[in-house]
């Protein structure tokens, strides 16, 4: 009987703990990285908008003359996903829409998708006008670079 009561109260501590712990969503906080070179400043939401506007190539260079050279992520990637609806603001389909509408318009085409991190921090930093986003704990492993500015998603 005592036995029982023990492991029954074990067994609900496991469920409350483990319930505690699968139930605190932590956010994850991504980078938009560019080059060194990169005179941009501004508030981060400053920034924000005029990465918006290069990305959906509303734009097409950074203030002070450098060409927008964007990068984005594997489509369905965490950090495109969070790209997208924090910093452009935007779901799936009213990107698609976007650039459908831009195809058939001007021509353009999306910024190129990049998957690997190590591929698109070489990208950056060969190119003045490059960014794209990353992780935040990767951006001090990219040569040739600064973060622009900081979001989280969940």
């Amino acid at each position: 009987m005592l036995n029982s009561k023990i492991v029954r109260a074990v067994l609900v501590l496991s469920i409350v703990s483990l319930s505690l712990v699968g139930g605190v969503a932590k956010a994850e906080t991504y980078a938009v990285v560019v080059n060194a070179e990169n005179g941009f400043d501004g508030d981060d939401a400053k920034k924000k908008t005029q990465v918006k506007r290069l990305y959906l190539k509303e734009q097409s260079s950074w203030p002070g003359g450098a060409d927008a050279v964007p990068f984005g992520r594997e489509d369905g990637s965490a950090e495109q996903n969070a790209f997208q609806s924090v910093v452009l603001g935007m779901s799936d389909s009213d990107v698609e829409g976007h650039w459908l509408r831009l195809k058939q318009v001007r021509g353009e085409t999306p910024p190129r998708g990049v998957g690997s991190m190590r591929i698109l921090a070489r990208q950056i930093g060969k190119q003045p006008g490059a960014f794209g986003v990353v992780i935040a704990s990767e951006a001090a492993g990219i040569e040739k670079s600064k973060v622009l500015f900081e979001f989280s998603a969940d």
